[in-house]
């Protein structure tokens, strides 16, 4: 009935089958060499799962950028003391301090060491165990209970498929409704240097007696993957280029004199024999000294070699390691220490970007995943040895964040707290204290101060009531009289 309207119906189908595809979906000349898998988080992760953390253990080992990363981000989370934490009931937080002091099975390190290790671990080789170790009560345990790290390594990544009513994905086992039930562990590290018969015969431990730490980037992930792996290729292509720029460095500086004469006696230098050459050997090895003059007869000329300098290293160089920070997680500052790059207000910017993302791996992965499963451990251990444990939540508090102005960020919390923007509280967590530790403190130094007759200037009665010393130290010890 309208031939016109109808091609118009048509043109406007066709443009919008155009706004409704995406680009990468196309298959043209600009894609033709774009392939890209559907297999799942497992089937993408496992097959190269050991491949990529040798490698990065390769790198962490060899270069200072990866080294640099890996001990960032551990000690970004946990600190330089370790997430602190605090049990509500007094007499378990009385334990919980002692024990912390020799909660690891190898009797090295701390609480907060292992936290840090842990860390390290996570980062670099994208996983880690904890294994619950009992202990005897001869062993002088309190709490009976200590913690063993292991490397991935240990988890026997060759146990997968169907096993009974369980399925093993990757040395992980998991039972009909998808929980983990148990863990493939080898007894000892596969690539240690002395190994028993029967130390590459995995064992399955219960789920129970095992944590696994590990970033959980896709839903269904079994297994982690290196924090550095996206940036491996990066490095090592780096790598590579700053030999081959030190290798042309050293043939630019290389001075090279072309004689041509037709005389076999002609000379510019001094003429020396190769070291080690026999006795009746020609002198073929010149040395040219500084403000030699030689006269050269007709025919004979001597030309001198130039290599050509090239530049653009700095640049390029800067391009990789920022594109190399950031797929590391850090910032181009932290991972070079180099500072020209950047002024206040862009550094102060990368660390907001950089703290959130710190705080999301605490609170997020590091603390659900391992410090509040040892806790639970820990009160297992305890109730079992007869000592009675609180029942409300601990107080977990992060380390504290370093800060470029101390003096600014100090005075923005205490305009918000001031404005009732947050509460005192929630500023000292976040500068990684315990609120009722920091007010006992205080209590007991102002009531020390007055009984000392002591007054400073940073009371702030003093110096916002503008009160004196002595009316202040007056009111004070009048109202403890009462």
């Amino acid at each position: 009935m309208a031939p016109a309207w109808a091609v118009e119906r048509g043109m406007a189908r066709m443009q919008l089958d155009v706004l409704r595809k995406y680009e990468a979906a196309e298959t043209g000349r600009r894609q033709s060499g774009w392939k890209a898998g559907s297999g799942s988080a497992n089937a993408e992760v496992v097959p190269g799962l050991a491949t990529v953390r040798n490698r990065a253990r390769q790198m962490v080992r060899d270069n200072e950028y990866a080294k640099a990363a890996v001990r960032t981000l551990a000690t970004s989370i946990v600190g330089s003391t370790g997430i602190n934490v605090i049990p509500e009931n007094k007499a378990e937080r009385r334990l919980w301090t002692e024990w912390i002091d020799v909660c690891d099975a190898d009797g090295q390190l701390d609480f907060g060491g292992l936290q840090l290790l842990a860390a390290k671990t996570w980062k670099e080789s994208g996983e880690v165990l904890a294994r619950r170790r009992w202990r005897k009560p001869t062993d002088g345990l309190t709490v009976p209970l200590q913690i063993q790290l292991l490397e991935p390594d240990h988890l026997d990544q060759g146990k997968t498929g169907i096993d009974g009513d369980n399925i093993n994905i990757a040395g992980v086992q998991y039972n009909k409704l998808g929980s983990r039930t148990g863990y493939w562990l080898f007894a000892e590290h596969p690539g240690e240097v002395a190994l028993h018969r029967r130390a590459l015969l995995s064992y399955l431990v219960p789920a129970s007696e095992v944590i696994h730490l590990y970033s959980k980037d896709r839903i269904s992930q079994v297994r982690g993957i290196s924090a550095l792996a996206v940036s491996l290729m990066r490095m090592r292509d780096l790598d590579g280029y700053e030999e081959a720029e030190l290798v042309r460095k050293k043939i630019e500086a290389c001075f090279t004199a072309f004689v041509t004469t037709d005389s076999p006696r002609m000379h510019i230098g001094d003429l020396k024999k190769e070291e080690g050459a026999p006795s009746n050997a020609p002198r073929v090895t010149e040395k040219v000294s500084p403000g030699l003059i030689k006269y050269l007869t007709q025919g004979e000329t001597v030309t001198f070699g130039s290599p050509q300098a090239s530049g653009g290293y700095g640049e390029y160089t800067a391009t990789q390691l920022h594109a190399i920070a950031v797929g590391a997680g850090v910032t181009y500052h932290q991972l070079t220490g180099d500072t020209s790059r950047a002024n206040y207000t862009s550094h102060r910017a990368a660390l907001v970007t950089f703290n959130q993302l710190i705080e999301a791996e605490q609170w997020l992965a590091f603390i659900p995943m391992f410090i509040k499963p040892i806790r639970r451990w820990w009160r297992e251990a305890a109730q079992l040895n007869g000592i009675k444990v609180g029942k409300n939540p601990d107080r977990i508090t992060t380390p504290k964040k370093p800060v470029v102005d101390p003096l600014k960020d100090t005075l923005a919390d205490k305009e918000e707290i001031r404005a009732g923007l947050k509460s005192l509280s929630e500023a000292l967590r976040e500068r990684g204290m315990d609120p009722e530790t920091v007010f006992a403190e205080i209590k007991t130094e102002r009531d020390a101060l007055a009984v000392l007759g002591l007054v400073f200037d940073t009371d702030a009665t003093v110096t916002d009531l503008k009160l004196s010393p002595g009316d202040l130290l007056n009111a004070v010890v009048g109202k403890g009289n009462d």
